[in-house]
């Protein structure tokens, strides 16, 4: 993984030096062009929101209040003090200085969709595990202890969520992660959302497997009557869940509560 790769302080000289060469007569830049384009950022340095302006000065009218944490898209830069951005479909200027640049997995770094924000290390022992790429089987990158705060959360797949610890960036399993503040709530799985249940309907016990297909590899049998924890639905057959550390999936039809 290429560290760093978009470092903030190196975008903002690049886009401060684009704005500095570019035309006085230019009042407004070309957004259907991508040569300011920024993408997805989050609203920071604020005590609870900052002003969405019709233009980039201070005694412009206030279009809208843009909350702490909330994100804003589309986003390029104007000149050394405002961005132009959009929020809930209104466009117009933030500055700059209330302004974070999201961080994300290569290919997902301006997916609002997929942005969660910043989380809590929870549900485990001492800490979580920071792998270089999404799989239990990928190489330990730093042990992230219980309680500390990764950044930069990205939903990367069933599985796993995309972040930042000290710098490092890399990925740690979703129920090991509650959210605490910015983009999308990473606790809130919607109506895919269990929690606890048990083993039920079978001899005596149940896979645990590591993909949501019965011919995947088995990790555990997990004792009938055994609790599984922090479970969620995948699909219409398979639930993601925890047993004794390890997680994986186990069949719907084999849960209970």
């Amino acid at each position: 993984m290429k560290k760093f790769r978009r470092m903030a302080a190196l975008a903002l000289a690049l886009m401060l030096a684009l704005c500095a060469t570019a035309s006085a007569a230019q009042a407004y830049y070309d957004y259907s062009s991508y040569d300011y384009l920024i993408g997805a950022m989050e609203v920071v340095n604020c005590s609870s929101w900052t002003s969405l302006r019709s233009y980039p000065d201070t005694a412009a009218p206030r279009l809208a209040r843009v909350p702490l944490g909330a994100v804003v898209t589309n986003c390029y830069y104007q000149d050394e003090k405002y961005t132009y951005c959009e929020f809930n479909g209104v466009g117009g200027y933030i500055l700059n200085s209330n302004l974070s640049f999201i961080y994300g997995p290569y290919g997902y770094e301006y997916s609002e969709a997929d942005y969660v924000g910043n989380c809590q290390i929870v549900n485990c022992a001492s800490y979580a595990v920071l792998r270089d790429y999404p799989s239990t089987s990928a190489n330990q990158l730093v042990r992230v202890p219980l309680g500390e705060i990764v950044t930069n959360v990205f939903y990367q797949d069933e599985r796993f969520c995309y972040c930042i610890y000290n710098g490092i960036e890399g990925y740690i399993l979703r129920n090991n992660l509650s959210w605490v503040s910015g983009g999308t709530d990473a606790t809130a799985y919607d109506s895919t959302w269990i929690g606890n249940a048990y083993i039920v309907n079978c001899g005596s016990w149940a896979s645990l497997r590591e993909l949501p297909d019965t011919a995947s590899y088995r990790l555990a049998k997990v004792p009938l009557g055994e609790l599984v924890t922090d479970c969620y639905y995948v699909n219409d057959r398979f639930a993601c869940c925890t047993w004794n550390g390890i997680t994986g999936y186990v069949l719907i039809d084999n849960l209970g509560w």
